[in-house]
């Protein structure tokens, strides 16, 4: 049984107490702070990839990789004599991402700038505004970015299902969605660069601190995170906005529960 109900002045209250730069310890400060729109699209990647563990092992990662393509982030992925340069001279690891991962993504990232121009351009080709939600959008982008993967690094299936992960394993693709809310949503924190998306389509990022959150106010009635779980819990929060239910993400899943 949940906890408290929800109301939507309460979210609304949470939502604008939290919806300031450096309200809380997030990756998401250092994408802001480049300001060209390529570059952020290419951090916002980078940083949601690494989006796992603890919050301090997240940013030391991320402020490490970022260092290393200052200062002009688009120019070092397409550099291959510097690719080559971070293959061989430098070190990149986040738990069980290895280096050699990390090199697979640069090389990744690559390709995709090298044929598309951006990683929006990518998504964009089975992007379907009339669908629901992004599910199938993600399918398909998280395939190429697999295939694409693949020719660089002979990653095992389950490291390149979990760099790139799918709702079709049931995943409830948490970093993906929170890579896709910073790049389509606008506000103080999220970017709003792919505007020809619907924020109405965007998933919940589901991670521990919003599975409890969801617990918590009775907007999910299924026991285990998962893409359905995700959906349920958008859909729960489409009540309170119909239009930008994931705008409550941030806040909800920096809040601590009683």
């Amino acid at each position: 049984m949940y906890k408290r109900r929800l109301t939507k002045a309460f979210l609304e209250k949470l939502y604008h107490k939290y919806n300031k730069v450096n309200s809380v310890n997030d990756p998401i400060w250092n994408v802001i702070r480049q300001k060209d729109e390529i570059n952020q699209e290419i951090l916002a990647f980078i940083s949601a990839v690494y989006a796992f563990g603890n919050i301090s092992q997240i940013n030391f990662t991320i402020e490490k990789i970022l260092k290393l393509l200052e200062p002009f982030p688009l120019e070092r992925i397409l550099d291959k004599d510097y690719l080559d340069y971070l293959k061989n001279k430098t070190n990149i690891y986040h738990r069980f991402l290895f280096h050699e991962d990390f090199i697979g993504l640069m090389n990744t990232l690559n390709y995709v700038y090298s044929k598309y121009g951006s990683l929006k351009k990518l998504f964009l080709l089975n992007y379907i505004p009339e669908e629901q939600n992004l599910k199938n959008s993600i399918i398909q982008f998280s395939r190429e970015l697999r295939a694409i993967n693949k020719k660089f690094i002979r990653d095992s299936k389950i490291k390149l299902k979990f760099l790139y992960p799918s709702p079709e394993s049931g995943s409830p693709c948490k970093r993906l969605n929170l890579f896709l809310r910073w790049m389509v949503r606008k506000d103080n924190i999220d970017l709003g660069l792919w505007n020809e998306i619907k924020t109405l389509q965007l998933i919940i990022p589901l991670d521990t601190h919003i599975f409890q959150a969801a617990k918590y106010f009775g907007l999910t009635k299924l026991k285990n995170p998962s893409w359905n779980m995700a959906v349920e819990i958008t859909e729960s929060l489409k009540k309170f906005d119909p239009i930008d239910p994931v705008k409550y993400d941030f806040a909800l899943s920096h809040l601590k529960l009683d």
